[in-house]
């Protein structure tokens, strides 16, 4: 499986304001083999190649010999080194960082309901022990993605979450997930002893999404690589939007570089769209898209606000949801 080599140059043109603060730099990503850090690798390696920005990178990672084996093209670059170890006791390497991509998580929504006290334990755990060896090695800047889930459920009223929004009397304190990426936040700007920035990311497409998780845009097209008929098992009116993974990569690194100290920015796109549309786009009538649930009456609504980022960082969406969708499942047939 191959990137599409117009997403990276989409990325590389984005941000040639950002190639100084890139260049030379070592980094050390958390999650470095999951969905962000993947497109992270191969941006930093077309960036190397192309720009000749040599930036090198350490990635932690649960296993080296298993990401060797599923993408050796990324495993082999010469300024990347893998790391093993887990996100709350890895041990720290012995060099110094420039800056820290904390992008490690557990997004899984099974073990949300199944775990939670693990979900904790790993964002929180993760969260103290990268604020510990930033100290230690007196990193300069941490870049955090945290989650819109931090904000709570979005209100039936409001149709774009806003970063000012956090007093929302109906936030589930009993959701690890969402409570723990809010704590870890807090955490950050409280203890961290050098800048942090947080991306505070919504919902995402593009090329090595999983496809067999919980989450509607990629089990929509797993469904449809396989030939079934997409199964809806809500009323399919939950509302959700979709950022490119190209999109997401100039966002996350534009943060990076000129993000104001301790700020949030949400990172997601501002195009709203119901799931049922999103299941009959992805369909294109290859397959049927069948309604199983019944509407209880209440919104469901996952969309950010993304006016901050676009102000004051100058960034947009550059890649259209069709795009996404037919994007992705060229990645995945090859």
């Amino acid at each position: 499986m191959v990137l599409d080599i117009t997403d990276l140059e989409l990325i590389s043109d984005k941000l040639k304001m950002d190639h100084s603060f890139c260049k030379g730099k070592n980094i050390f990503v958390t999650g470095g083999t999951g969905f962000f850090g993947k497109w992270l690798l191969e941006t930093f390696i077309y960036l190397n190649e192309i720009h000749q920005l040599d930036i090198k990178v350490t990635a932690l990672t649960r296993s080296v010999e298993n990401f060797k084996r599923e993408h050796p093209s990324l495993f082999g670059h010469s300024n990347f080194t893998f790391t093993e170890g887990d996100i709350r006791s890895f041990s720290y390497p012995k060099e110094n960082f420039d800056l820290i991509i904390h992008a490690a998580t557990e997004a899984s929504a099974e073990l949300n309901k199944s775990n939670p006290s693990l979900m904790r334990s790993t964002i929180m755990g993760g969260t103290k022990r990268i604020c510990e060896f930033a100290k230690k090695i007196e990193c300069r800047r941490i870049l955090f993605t945290s989650s819109g889930a931090a904000y709570g459920p979005q209100p039936e009223n409001m149709s774009y979450m806003l970063e000012s929004f956090m007093d929302n009397p109906q936030f589930n304190c009993d959701d690890a997930y969402a409570s723990s990426k809010l704590q870890s936040e807090e955490y950050f700007t409280k203890h961290a002893h050098c800048d942090v920035v947080i991306a505070r990311c919504f919902s995402f497409a593009g090329p090595y999404l999983p496809l067999n998780g919980s989450y509607a845009f990629g089990s929509f097209i797993n469904d449809v690589l396989n030939g079934r008929d997409i199964e809806i098992k809500s009323d399919g009116s939950a509302v959700r939007s979709y950022l490119y993974a190209a999109d997401l990569v100039v966002w996350l690194l534009r943060i990076a570089s000129k993000g104001i100290d301790r700020e949030i920015y949400n990172v997601g796109s501002s195009k709203a769209i119901n799931i049922k549309d999103l299941a009959e786009s992805i369909s294109g009538g290859k397959v049927k898209v069948n309604v199983l649930g019944v509407n209880q009456g209440d919104k469901n609504i996952y969309v950010p606000d993304i006016s901050k980022a676009k102000k004051e960082l100058g960034l947009k969406e550059y890649t259209s949801l069709d795009s996404a969708i037919s994007k992705t499942i060229a990645f995945n047939t090859h």
